[in-house]
């Protein structure tokens, strides 16, 4: 990967440390693309989007067992129990947004825009399983058909939020309703000027996440659509995706009181917290496979 951290200019030590977390990107890339080590990788793959899973839902109070996520990921090896069907359908969701949010990276060239309202509205519609697919899986689960009611509750959720909710899990002031529409369509439309394209891709993923959330556009999976958004730009650069921890909830939160300069540090522990565990992951095998010999 071509190293970009110049493209932070005036930063100061945040340049350091974005050529820090290049250099253990590269490292991990290297790790996962090894011959000798492709069985290994493929176990830290399936590993890490399970954990990718478990916290990008555990940051919205949402905690699934590893049951559950094995129910849903590895249908192979785990058959799911009817009663967890809804729980395993929503996970599905999630993991459907994580392949489209992989696909949009690898077609998508490097002059394209970040982000576009349709790839915003894509990924929402996955998490909220808003898609023909997903509405058969679900049908073929409950066995009935849903009630025009039902149907229309769906299709209020599918669209911008039109409340300001009094209780919630983010404590920031967010958008009034009736500003959302404008206000998305200006940071998306940012994220397609020369002036954005020249910020360094993590630059540019923590302005797009902290900007969708302090819009807050949806009445659910706002954060997840942010995080989803942001990753999607780290990818098309090769950089590994950044997964916020659980336990960082709280952090998390707090972040986006802030602006998006104060976030972005954030998102770099983040990232560099991810790394520093893959690496380990590859160290400790070597360490175990000379205790064997």
């Amino acid at each position: 990967m071509a190293r970009c951290a110049e493209k932070f200019y005036s930063l100061g030590p945040v340049k350091e440390r974005a050529l820090e977390i290049e250099e253990k990107n590269e490292q991990l890339r290297d790790l996962l693309g090894a011959k000798k080590l492709q069985l290994q990788a493929q176990e830290f793959l399936e590993k890490f989007e399970m954990s990718w899973v478990y916290h990008d839902n555990a940051l919205e109070g949402v905690v699934y067992t590893p049951g559950e996520l094995m129910a849903a990921l590895r249908p192979g090896a785990v058959a799911a129990e009817a009663s967890l069907m809804p729980i395993v359908l929503e996970i599905r969701n999630h993991k459907a947004a994580l392949e489209y949010v992989r696909e949009e990276a690898k077609s998508a060239g490097k002059k394209a825009p970040a982000l576009t309202m349709s790839q915003v509205k894509r990924i929402h519609d996955l998490l909220s399983g808003n898609t023909p697919e997903a509405l058969a899986a679900r049908a073929a689960a409950e066995r009935r058909e849903r009630s025009e009611k039902e149907l229309a509750k769906e299709r209020e959720k599918s669209g911008y939020r039109r409340d300001m909710p009094l209780h919630r899990t983010y404590f920031h002031e967010i958008a009034q309703p009736a500003k959302i529409p404008g206000m998305l369509e200006k940071l998306v439309d940012n994220t397609a000027t020369a002036d954005f394209r020249e910020l360094h891709p993590i630059h540019q993923a923590a302005s797009i996440q902290h900007g969708i959330i302090q819009i807050f556009p949806f009445t659910e999976h706002s954060g997840k659509v942010a995080r989803m958004a942001s990753n999607m730009v780290l990818l098309r650069h090769n950089f590994f995706p950044a997964v916020i921890h659980s336990i960082d909830r709280q952090r998390y939160y707090e972040a986006f009181r802030g602006t998006a300069t104060a976030f972005r540090t954030t998102l770099m522990d983040a990232m560099e917290n991810g790394l520093d565990n893959g690496l380990k992951y590859f160290r400790d095998l070597s360490r175990k496979y000379k205790a064997i010999n």
